[in-house]
């Protein structure tokens, strides 16, 4: 009887853990499945903060969204850096306190992108994995890691091998060793020669996956949907998300987001609008695009979210100004440059 129990508790145990066995096409990259067992804080990284003269550790700084450099507004904190994936624990240690944990293809896809000298971005080692999607290609980033197990050009299937966690990049050590882990949409593949433009003196050493091209939607929610509806595709999870605000810009013949992402468009057919509303989610995340009749002078914004607080913060300091009358900050100005790069 003892026997059949301590079987069935392994069974169960194993099946919690490896979600493919369940069928998704989605699952978590590594063995930490805690986030689904109400445990967060064995899950996420935390961030060392200091709050009033004191070191704290703050577990949610490895959540996705606005988790990180609080400030006081009003009376109110507001955090103010938008944090685009999750930094997940990692689960064993060999005795001289290094990370173990195997980092694991979260879906079948495609290596496109090695990045194995840790100077070369503030994500250290890390690879890029794409992934076609109902016909669209998605990203997976896995950054911070101690080695790299695959070549750019390798196919992987869910579960296969990755990497191993740890601790390379800017401002991790060894007692926070994580893995950064992002869910993607590129903005345009034209990303070169707007990185060009705009950094002209600083070498492009990772072409269209530089972090600054990938607009990472919440993984772990969009993982814990699957799980709930293994049919949900991820067009579906993005336009069940909030509108946060619309992007209005006169059509060009090279829009690459909408070419990437087909499923954004919505309403009658025109082979030749003159502007493009772009509705973005309160993740940042593309929702539709729809046609517009009339050119604009210059890129416009439409504030669709809440008016408080303030909307620079709100908007990751590329709006400013009031929901009512929202404008572009120089930041916004160059994001808008690389959505339509070139113009």
């Amino acid at each position: 009887m003892y026997f059949r129990r301590w079987l069935f508790i392994l069974l169960a145990s194993a099946a919690a853990g490896c979600a493919c066995a369940a069928g998704l096409w989605l699952v978590l990259p590594t063995e930490n499945q805690s986030v689904f067992q109400n445990a967060p804080d064995r899950f996420y990284m935390y961030v060392d903060r200091l709050v009033d003269g004191k070191m704290e550790q703050a577990l949610g700084g490895g959540f996705y969204g606005f988790t990180r450099t609080p400030l006081q507004i009003g009376g109110t904190v507001v955090y103010t850096q938008f944090h685009e994936g999750v930094d997940i624990r990692p689960l064993r240690h060999d005795a001289r306190g290094e990370p173990l944990d195997p980092v694991t293809a979260p879906a079948d896809g495609r290596v496109v992108h090695v990045s194995n000298v840790p100077g070369n971005s503030n994500y250290g080692r890390y690879v890029v994995v794409e992934h076609t999607l109902q016909g669209a290609p998605y990203y997976t980033l896995y950054a911070h890691l101690a080695a790299i197990t695959v070549a750019r050009g390798d196919a992987v299937r869910q579960g296969d091998s990755i990497g191993r966690i740890g601790y390379t990049g800017a401002g991790i050590n060894k007692s926070r060793a994580h893995l950064h882990y992002e869910f993607c949409l590129m903005l345009n593949r034209n990303f070169g020669g707007w990185f060009k433009k705009h950094h002209p003196q600083t070498p492009d050493t990772h072409g269209i996956f530089n972090g600054m091209n990938l607009a990472g939607l919440d993984p772990v929610g969009l993982t814990r949907a699957v799980r709930a509806d293994p049919a949900l595709t991820v067009t579906n999870y993005i336009r069940g998300q909030t509108p946060l605000f619309r992007l209005i810009v006169n059509a060009t013949p090279r829009f690459d987001l909408l070419r990437l992402y087909p499923w954004l468009i919505e309403g009658a057919a025109d082979p030749r609008p003159a502007a493009w509303a772009v509705t973005f989610s309160s993740q940042f995340i593309p929702m539709r695009a729809e046609r517009r009749a009339d050119r604009v002078a210059a890129p416009a914004i439409e504030w669709l979210g809440p008016a408080a607080p303030a909307l620079i913060y709100q908007s990751r300091k590329l709006i400013s100004g009031t929901p009512g009358k929202p404008a572009l900050t120089p930041a916004g100005q160059r994001w808008v440059n690389l959505l339509t790069f070139p113009e």
